[in-house]
């Protein structure tokens, strides 16, 4: 059951990180953290108004 819900997780984020990519065309270095790389990836927002993007 984990490693279902973990490739689920996996999927969500790609699927996502994708979304921001495409959007905007810059994806920040590393794994967390850099953010203000790009601004645009960083100020995507959802509806709950929390980061759309990983």
């Amino acid at each position: 059951m984990k490693l279902v819900f973990a490739a689920f997780l996996l999927d969500r984020c790609l699927k996502y990180c994708n979304i921001c990519c495409d959007k905007c065309h810059c994806v920040p270095s590393g794994t967390y953290g850099n953010k203000d790389e790009c601004p645009c990836y960083r100020d995507l927002k959802n509806s709950k108004g929390t980061s759309k993007c990983p």
